[in-house]
């Protein structure tokens, strides 16, 4: 289970549920198959899937959790077509033309009909909690997600689960934004450990909706800088760590598109047996986390705000 595009965000107090107390909680919402008549539902998964039997897995003292959700499958240009031929056919019918509430009490009747016989999506979202047992201050909830809409759809029902959930997003004495214009403008400035690759998003500052996507090419040529100087700033840029991590990072503080070294996923290699490849791939996968995340943190808080500012505005 290696995690591709993390949301993560800090406790602001320690987590101290254990993964039996957290188990139970989340029993309370299991998943479930969506009823005749919902849209769509949503619940707690077991991570090892069938085989599994627990809400909650635990591994090195980190607690994976799942959230499975359905949604019945209606395409709307599809009832929109529907509702289309049954107010024709009305309309043919009485020789009068049907109003905006006849409409409405049409879509709502086909909705009825054809909502037991839909398709059903499944999709999950993976999260685990990282308690750090030497600082209660770096416990870490990190979301599997590509966007932060299924990352706050975890957090919410997690929230409504347990009833509280003190979590919240990283706050940085400068934004990703600023640090990595800045980064791009002069790669001496990048912070340790870290590189900058081939592929970044510039966009004008302001309303204007001018946008810039490079791919393959070298982002530190004067053709990309000069965008720059144009007031253009970075809103998503690749990078590497160490050369353990490739990955994408985004104005959001959104980390998306990892990828692992070679090295690392081989020595997670758990020779075939499926329960133990996933331990291996989640205790190697969350220590490297576990590094990776207050790395980034650290580089958009230990260099000085005003002289990023200042180099970003020039």
């Amino acid at each position: 289970m290696w995690f591709k595009n993390i949301h993560f965000y800090r406790f602001e107090a320690s987590f101290k549920m254990t993964g039996q107390q957290l188990h139970e909680a989340l029993e309370s919402r299991k998943a479930r198959s969506c009823g005749q008549m919902e849209l769509s539902c949503e619940g707690w998964s077991r991570p090892l899937g069938l085989d599994g039997q627990m809400l909650v897995h635990e591994t090195d003292g980190k607690l994976m959790i799942c959230l499975r959700r359905e949604d019945k499958v209606l395409p709307a240009s599809l009832v929109r077509e529907l509702v289309e031929e049954k107010a024709f056919e009305i309309e043919q019918e009485a020789g009068r033309p049907v109003g905006r509430k006849e409409r409405t009490d049409i879509k709502d009747q086909l909705m009825n009909e054809l909502l037991p016989r839909a398709l059903v999506k499944a999709s999950h979202t993976y999260a685990y909690i990282d308690v750090n047992k030497s600082d209660a201050k770096n416990d870490w909830l990190i979301v599997n997600a590509a966007s932060a809409k299924k990352a706050e759809e975890l957090i919410m029902l997690l929230r409504k689960t347990l009833g509280t959930l003190n979590v919240v997003l990283p706050q940085t004495n400068i934004s990703p934004e600023s640090a990595m214009t800045q980064w791009l403008l002069n790669e001496e400035n990048l912070p340790e450990g870290f590189d900058i690759e081939d592929e970044c998003e510039l966009r004008a500052a302001g309303e204007s909706t001018s946008v810039i996507r490079c791919k393959h090419v070298d982002v530190a040529s004067s053709e990309i800088r000069a965008h720059l100087s144009t007031g253009k700033r970075v809103h998503r840029m690749a990078m590497n760590w160490q050369e353990k991590l490739s990955f994408v990072l985004h104005d959001d503080l959104s980390i998306r598109r990892i990828r692992y070294d070679d090295e690392l996923l081989e020595q997670a290699d758990a020779g075939g047996d499926q329960l133990a490849q996933f331990d291996a791939d989640f205790s190697m996968m969350s220590a490297e986390l576990a590094g990776f995340i207050p790395a980034v943190l650290g580089a958009l808080n230990t260099t000085d705000r005003d002289d990023i500012e200042t180099q970003v505005a020039q």
